[in-house]
């Protein structure tokens, strides 16, 4: 009885994510049309084969990297749970949900990998949920590394002018001063929850967490070494310390999107954060060209390495 009531939740969840999906393309569809309608949109790199393919092989190069990012989410769900999950559905779990956070709201591409826990025998929802968390801190932190090392002194420079720095620590003086009392009313809870995640997590050691901060920090170079290579690609004349600039200056604005709630995919804050920051030192027409591409590239990249996902489990079926 028990094992036909997990075969039903499986069926229920398989066709829930088979929904999803549908929904999710229908959005990406949507997405992807807006952007090359766009009035700004300039269409001449089209006539540039040699651009395309860059372009090409620069969401190519996004795809694999979501793809390895899967992986990388396998063995931290191993890591704080002490549960190995089959390869491939890991990777198809983790690569399929991401299509989700184009659905609005940002929410359901974190709640999709959690079919891993219908999916592997003995792994608890609370544990996936913990993985997820423990790898969007270790990505922000990551992200917010690349993008002082990168871009420190550009971008304190243009909040000093601005005179935002002041504004900037009573924002976060207030953030800090709102977050300890909720710590101290709900301390008990958040230690009985604490207790429960942290528990099994032997192989969470700290030359694992550096492992996988390692990764995170490739991932954020990985990044913002592609919308620069996106600028050189569309004619933005670049040197080693524009680059620098330019990967610091896109880091900072996908963190910024990545902790806005709300927002599928950090949708128009990191392209507000990119004009802000960036438009004094690369073309201003090339920038809004440029994210309109990368945004279009990062959706193929989620595509292609969702379809890496599944052409690596049909290879592992057939073998």
């Amino acid at each position: 009885m028990e094992q036909s009531k997990k075969e039903r939740l499986k069926k229920i969840v398989s066709y829930a994510g088979t929904a999803l999906m549908l929904v999710s393309l229908g959005f990406i569809g949507r997405r992807l049309f807006g952007y090359l309608t766009a009035e700004d949109f300039d269409r001449s790199f089209l006539s540039s084969s040699m651009v395309i393919m860059g372009l090409l092989g620069v969401a190519l190069v996004e795809g694999l990297g979501i793809f390895l990012a899967g992986i990388n989410f396998r063995s931290l769900v191993r890591n704080v749970s002490g549960i190995p999950t089959e390869p491939t559905l890991a990777v198809t779990v983790y690569t399929g949900a991401n299509l989700y956070k184009y659905i609005p709201g940002g929410v359901l591409y974190v709640a999709g990998r959690n079919r891993l826990a219908v999916e592997t025998e003995g792994l608890g929802h609370g544990k996936v949920a913990f993985a997820t968390v423990v790898e969007g801190a270790l990505i922000a932190v990551a992200a917010i590394l690349v993008a002082v090392l990168n871009a420190f002194d550009h971008t304190v420079n243009y909040l000093r002018y601005l005179d935002a720095l002041p504004i900037i620590g009573i924002i976060v003086a207030i953030v800090i001063l709102s977050v300890i009392p909720v710590i101290y009313i709900f301390r008990h809870r958040i230690s009985t929850s604490w207790k429960y995640l942290t528990a099994n997590m032997e192989e969470l050691t700290f030359s694992v967490i550096f492992k996988r901060f390692g990764f995170a920090l490739l991932l954020m170079a990985l990044w913002g070494g592609s919308f620069a290579a996106t600028l050189a690609l569309l004619g933005q004349s670049m040197t080693l310390g524009l680059v620098s600039t330019v990967v610091g200056l896109f880091i900072l604005s996908w963190v910024a999107g990545f902790l806005t709630p709300g927002a599928p995919s950090g949708l128009g804050i990191r392209e507000a954060v990119m004009l802000m920051f960036m438009g004094g030192i690369v073309d201003g027409g090339l920038l809004i060209v440029a994210m309109i591409i990368h945004r279009v590239l990062t959706v193929i990249g989620d595509l292609i390495a969702y379809g890496i996902a599944l052409a690596y489990r049909q290879l592992a079926l057939k073998n």
